[in-house]
């Protein structure tokens, strides 16, 4: 079985709440056809970034690179978002692959860097250098290709929309209280580029007008701030859920009739999908892919990014009338279930994977080099040492 090694941050979502993390935990959990080798980067949600978030930057890089070095088998997927620390952490590693002539998939997730910021010079000029070459890149939609396009002059740009399983959205039976209060809900990466701000300031609008209840579920950097300042503005009209998944995340899916992600930057978030598979209608803005999957007025309602007063006016419409609330949220469900299918986003991903592998441009006997002194044993020996070394540094806190 053909091993791929998939990059993305941790898949341990107490430790890291990430778009990116869950559609890597999907992929791994469908795809039977490979075996997956998942290597790690970014840090957690908790983790400072000090000395000892640096050092471990610094072994991910040793650890890449013995990679390169010693797997010339594997094919890579790797896992991106156009951010600046994305970019930071992620480019060089890509780049490096690239001249090992490593068989590679570059896996794109939005950012910041993909609509409207422009990013330094030398962030553009390496993704120019990362996205112009013949390996696979993946993004989201036909909007994200043409701007990858644009932009980065990519090549070889493959749309492939991210999905979900949907096995226990399908045993839902799609029932939705219509009683008060509204309850509105916010899961994902507790960070303000989520639209936080913007959410705090509608339900400051709204909180003496209708009766509505709040419930947000994740962590992330700013989780304590907004945590405070929900709690402090809606009292027992909020809930904060924590880190949520399984049985408890359906459940609050189920009981949650609007889902709100008025986001300054997105790609596809699995958030949004979910979400929808479940009935909830979205309220969110046009950033990334989101309008591939929300129609506006039909499945959810398409708000102007930074706009708390639309944010409002949209929670307060479906406050003044279930009846369209109820039809909206039998539309999400069913933009879901008809357009993505986790069945068909493996069989995709699976023909990128054979491009890879029967193009003979990334044949191993197209190297340059010859490590061929070195035993496998040799290789296993080195890797063993600096993951003990690894596990040390994080038993003893210094990670």
């Amino acid at each position: 079985m053909m091993k791929i090694i998939i990059t993305s941050p941790s898949l341990n979502p107490n430790k890291n709440v990430s778009g990116i993390s869950a559609v890597t935990g999907f992929i791994i959990r469908n795809n039977r056809e490979y075996e997956y080798q998942h290597f790690e980067l970014g840090k957690f949600d908790e983790e400072n970034r000090g000395a000892g978030w640096f050092l471990k930057n610094i072994l991910a890089w040793v650890r890449w690179f013995v990679l390169l070095v010693f797997d010339w088998k594997s094919i890579i997927h790797f896992n991106v978002a156009l951010t600046f620390r994305s970019a930071l952490r992620d480019l060089p590693l890509i780049i490096g692959a690239k001249l090992f002539n490593k068989k590679m998939i570059i896996h794109l997730h939005g950012g910041e860097y993909l609509e409207e910021q422009q990013a330094p010079k030398w962030v553009t000029s390496f993704l120019k250098l990362c996205l112009s070459g013949k390996s696979p890149k993946i993004v989201l939609s036909q909007i994200e290709r043409d701007l990858v396009i644009k932009r980065y002059n990519a090549k070889n740009v493959h749309i492939l929309p991210n999905s979900v399983d949907l096995t226990d959205a399908m045993d839902y039976d799609g029932y939705k209280s219509m009683e008060l209060p509204l309850n509105l809900l916010f899961i994902g990466r507790i960070d303000r580029n989520k639209g936080l701000d913007y959410i705090y300031q509608a339900l400051s609008l709204l909180h003496k007008k209708i009766n509505f209840r709040f419930i947000m579920a994740g962590s992330g950097p700013d989780k304590t701030e907004f945590v405070k300042k929900f709690t402090d503005l809606l009292n027992s009209s909020f809930e904060f859920k924590g880190v949520i998944a399984g049985e408890e995340k359906f459940d609050v899916f189920k009981t949650c009739h609007i889902f709100l992600l008025p986001s300054l930057y997105e790609g596809l978030p699995i958030s949004l999908l979910e979400n929808m598979a479940f009935g909830n209608v979205p309220v969110v803005t046009n950033v990334g892919s989101i309008s591939t999957v929300v129609i506006n007025g039909k499945n959810g309602i398409i708000v102007k990014k930074e706009s708390a007063e639309q944010i409002a006016t949209a929670i307060e419409n479906f406050y003044s009338d279930m009846i369209l609330l109820k039809q909206m949220s039998s539309n999400a469900r069913q933009t879901i279930f008809e357009s993505f299918n986790p069945l068909i986003y493996i069989q995709k991903l699976n023909d990128i994977y054979l491009k890879v592998i029967e193009n003979k441009e990334f044949s191993s006997t197209t190297r340059t080099y010859n490590f061929s002194i070195l035993t496998k044993t040799q290789y296993l020996v080195k890797m063993e040492w600096i993951n003990k070394f690894f596990n040390y540094l994080k038993k003893h806190r210094i990670l």
